[in-house]
C-alpha cells in the first residue's frame, strides 16, 4: 500500500488499484475511469495529472541525493509510465489488462515510497469529515468575500483565486497529496502578507488567516507543527481584529 505523503506512494496506490481493476476485456481508459472516479471522457486530462507524479518522484530522489535510489528510478521509471502513457490503443479491447503494470516495477515503486516517506514526507491526509468541514469553511469565506467591500478589487480577486486553489488541491489530494494543499495555503499567506497596508485594516483578512492556518495544520505532520503554528499565530496577531 502506497503512502499518500509522497508522489511515489500515491503512484503506487494508483497503479495497484489499476492492476486490481484491469481486465483484457476492459479498455485501459475504462479501467482508469473506474480507478480515478471520473467519466471516461475526462480520463485523458486526469491521466495528465497522474503522469506528472513520475517527474515529481525524480525531482525528490535527486533532491534527497541517494545514488542507489536514482539508479532504481532510471531502471524502472519507464515501466511505471506504461499504463499511463501507453503504446496500446487506450480505448480498444483486448487491452493489456493487469499486465500493463509490471509487478517488479511496482515493488520497486513501493520501496521508493518508503524511502521518500523518510526523506521528504509531505504531511497527512485528514479524514473525510475533517476535509468536509475545511472545504465548507473555505466556501464560507468565498461567500463572504463576494460581499466584502473593505478590500481593493484586485486583492479580492487574488484571494478568491487562491481560495479556489485550496479547494482544488483538497479535491485532488489523491494525486497532488497533502503537499499541494499546504502549498496552496502558503500562496494565499504570501498574498496576504504582501497586501498593501491600507488593505490590512480589513478584519476579513484575519478570518482568512485563521481558516487557512487550520487547513495547513490539518495536512501537516511531525514535530514541526507546533513551532510552525506559532509562526502563523504571530502573523494573525499583526492583523486587525476580525469583524
Amino acid at each position: 500500500m502506497g503512502d499518500a505523503n509522497n508522489p511515489a506512494g500515491r503512484l503506487h496506490t494508483l497503479l495497484t488499484d489499476y492492476r486490481a481493476a484491469a481486465h483484457i476485456d476492459s479498455t485501459m481508459h475504462a479501467t482508469w475511469a473506474s480507478v480515478l472516479g471520473v467519466p471516461e471522457g475526462q480520463v485523458p486530462v486526469a491521466l495528465a495529472e497522474v503522469a506528472a507524479l513520475i517527474p515529481e518522484i525524480h525531482r525528490l530522489v535527486v533532491q534527497c541525493g541517494a545514488a542507489e535510489q536514482l539508479a532504481l528510478f532510471d531502471a524502472f521509471g519507464r515501466q511505471w509510465a506504461v499504463p499511463i502513457v501507453t503504446e496500446h490503443h487506450p480505448r480498444q479491447t483486448p487491452s493489456p489488462g493487469p499486465g500493463a503494470v509490471d509487478p517488479s516495477a511496482l515493488a520497486v515503486l513501493g520501496g521508493l515510497s518508503a524511502y521518500l516517506s523518510t526523506c521528504a514526507p509531505e504531511g497527512v491526509v485528514p479524514d473525510a469529515e475533517c476535509v468536509a468541514e475545511l472545504n465548507a469553511a473555505v466556501n464560507d469565506l468565498l461567500g463572504a468575500l463576494a460581499l466584502e467591500d473593505s478590500l481593493p478589487q484586485e486583492l479580492r480577486s487574488a484571494i478568491s483565486a487562491r481560495l479556489h486553489d485550496i479547494i482544488w488541491a483538497m479535491d485532488h489530494v489523491r494525486i497532488g497529496g497533502p503537499g499541494a494543499v499546504k502549498q496552496a495555503t502558503e500562496r494565499l499567506l504570501g498574498q496576504i502578507v504582501m497586501s498593501p497596508d491600507s488593505a490590512r485594516n480589513s478584519g476579513f483578512l484575519k478570518k482568512v488567516m485563521k481558516t487557512i492556518s487550520c487547513i495547513w495544520v490539518a495536512y501537516k505532520a511531525g514535530p514541526q507543527v507546533h513551532a510552525a503554528l506559532e509562526g502563523w499565530q504571530d502573523i494573525i496577531k499583526e492583523l486587525p481584529p476580525g469583524h
